[in-house]
């Protein structure tokens, strides 16, 4: 009698403690749904890739097959890489993920550069590469923008 009051109490525990850890994982998955908009880490092959396209020095956009799309953000800023021709994507393996050493190649002026890809990022299509291109950069200079802005105009009517 006591081993079934035993294994009833056990069960008991098991199935409160599977119903913690499922609401858990349930509240995980709705906070993650509501951060879709974030892009999130990805790899991707090189021989899947079918196009790149600098979107300025620092950021390039890939497409590839089975439309999959992603972001690469250098690890610096490369140099002519907007206006460049010829940009490959290099490594190692044939797979492409952040900080994994691989690099981009591009010409410009007739020189073949090189620069590291720090981060690799899925992205909806080449619109959502743009956007959040543009949020980074809003993001990271927009003060300074602002405070730029405001300095000359508090200068020039408080001196007239």
């Amino acid at each position: 009698m006591r081993a079934g009051k035993f294994i009833a109490s056990f069960i008991m525990v098991v199935v409160v403690l599977f119903g913690a850890g499922s609401a858990e994982a349930e509240q995980q998955s709705e906070q993650k749904s509501g951060e879709a908009s974030t892009p999130k880490k990805a790899c991707f092959r090189v021989r899947d890739t079918r196009s790149l396209s600098a979107v300025d020095d620092r950021f390039v956009y890939v497409r590839c097959i089975r439309d999959r799309h992603y972001l690469l953000t250098m690890d610096n800023a490369c140099l002519g890489l907007e206006n460049s021709i010829a940009v490959a994507v290099s490594n190692r393996f044939d797979r492409v993920c952040s900080n994994d050493r691989a690099w981009i190649t591009y010409k410009e002026f007739n020189q073949t550069r090189r620069c590291g890809i720090l981060n690799v990022e899925e992205v909806s299509d080449r619109e959502g590469a743009l956007q959040l291109v543009k949020e980074r950069k809003s993001g990271s200079s927009g003060s300074n923008g602002q405070e730029k802005a405001a300095a000359p105009e508090g200068s020039g009517s408080g001196g007239r």
